[in-house]
């Protein structure tokens, strides 16, 4: 993959150069990065050598010049890209920022300003400093559960990836076979394709090359997250992969070839399903639940997930897993068993409640919460269509905290 790819494939929706800061899209020309280490220099009385003490690694700052135009709008007025990107940049707490030369950023604006002039008419540039998020830590002896799927998570990626290059071999496969076998590839990344657009190409160009198609094949759905970057979205774009190749016409086993043709789609089949579940474990070990209930449903959902890649069999001879697969399997279903037990037990608890009347969402916030600030959280948690009228008579899910 060469640099230019590279940066194709880090930008926002693989539109070269294109980068967003939650979701406020921006061309990035240039960009400037400070990185080092922290060094504390001493300097002592009648002593010629000094002593430098590393303190650790400087924060890293991201100093980006990009510019909206109308490209970026549905209407071709770049005003509304502009005040988008504004609104973005207002926004309390950190963000992601995508950076076509960095990809996936956890960040915090540090400084910003915009320049408009008629000279460049139809286009606002902007100066944008941002920091590395980073995280608020403390002296603490909880067990770091989310870390541990994480890890459990890699170990299991390249379990599948070995797993795999030992059944894929294409060799000597009639050009049928191998085409019907690149047509099956395409259907199977469909969903994947629709937001990491190229990646079925890049797969199928590896087809014959078990190593690099393993790393291409399960390296696609680690991709996905880093375009959706909302864990929970994330989530339940892998859950549409969790039955890939479900849907597909069986391949007949009537001769040999066809026999090793559908060995291979089934390899192929099971290495996207089980890539999916895995990285849907560790974006549930990313995400933040509004609500204990809403943790134990998506932890009930990889747990079954998990299971039935521990249980499958080879559509072909009938075999079960292989040891590593399901050991692998086995350690990481323990792990987001852990994890979402443990932060879920911190979460508030679902409770319903009825209102005899139809109220604004306002009312009925300061009423339960005592916080009328709260009014969007019933208004999305309900589906409420306009949160002037919520429906009384009927019971409405709030949070218990």
């Amino acid at each position: 993959m060469t640099w230019r790819d590279k940066i194709q494939s880090n930008s926002a929706d693989g539109q070269s150069l294109q980068g967003s800061f939650r979701s406020a899209r921006f061309v990035v020309p240039s960009s400037d990065v400070e990185f080092g280490r922290r060094v504390q220099v001493h300097e002592y009385p009648l002593r010629d050598i000094p002593y430098a003490e590393d303190l650790g690694r400087k924060a890293r700052r991201f100093k980006i010049e990009v510019f909206v135009d109308g490209s970026l709008a549905a209407d071709g007025d770049y005003l509304a890209a502009r005040d988008a990107l504004i609104a973005a940049l207002e926004e309390a707490g950190p963000g992601t920022l995508i950076h076509p030369w960095y990809g996936s950023l956890r960040v915090t604006l540090v400084e910003s300003s915009l320049r408009e002039s008629t000279r460049d008419g139809g286009r606002a540039t902007f100066q944008l400093d941002f920091v590395e998020a980073g995280e608020a830590v403390f002296p603490s002896t909880v067990v770091q559960t989310a870390r541990q799927v994480d890890a459990a998570a890699d170990a299991a990626v390249d379990v599948t990836q070995t797993d795999f290059e030992k059944s894929w071999d294409v060799s000597g496969l009639p050009g049928f076979a191998l085409a019907e076998l690149e047509a099956e590839l395409d259907r199977t990344l469909a969903n994947i394709e629709r937001y990491v657009s190229g990646i079925a190409d890049t797969v199928a160009a590896e087809i014959r090359a078990p190593g690099n198609m393993a790393a291409a094949l399960v390296g696609a759905a680690h991709r996905l997250a880093d375009s959706v970057t909302e864990p929970l979205r994330a989530i339940s774009l892998y859950k549409t992969l969790f039955g890939a190749g479900s849907s597909s016409p069986a391949v007949p086993t009537t001769t040999t070839t066809r026999r090793r043709q559908a060995a291979l789609t089934d390899a192929m089949h099971a290495a996207v399903q089980r890539s999916a579940v895995i990285e849907a474990c560790r974006a549930s070990s990313q995400a933040d639940y509004p609500a204990r209930d809403d943790a134990l449903e998506i932890r009930a959902e990889l747990l079954d997930a998990l299971d039935g890649q521990m249980e499958a069999v080879d559509a072909v001879t009938g075999a079960p897993v292989a040891d590593e697969v399901y050991q692998s399997l086995s350690a990481l279903r323990a792990a987001v068993a852990e994890d979402l037990r443990v932060r879920g037990a911190r979460l508030p608890e679902v409770k319903n409640i009825t209102f005899g009347a139809t109220l604004p969402a306002l009312v009925v916030a300061y009423r339960v919460h005592g916080d009328a600030a709260r009014d969007a959280e019933i208004v999305d948690r309900n589906r409420i269509r306009h949160p002037g009228f919520v429906p009384g008579g009927r019971a409405l899910e709030v949070l218990n905290g």
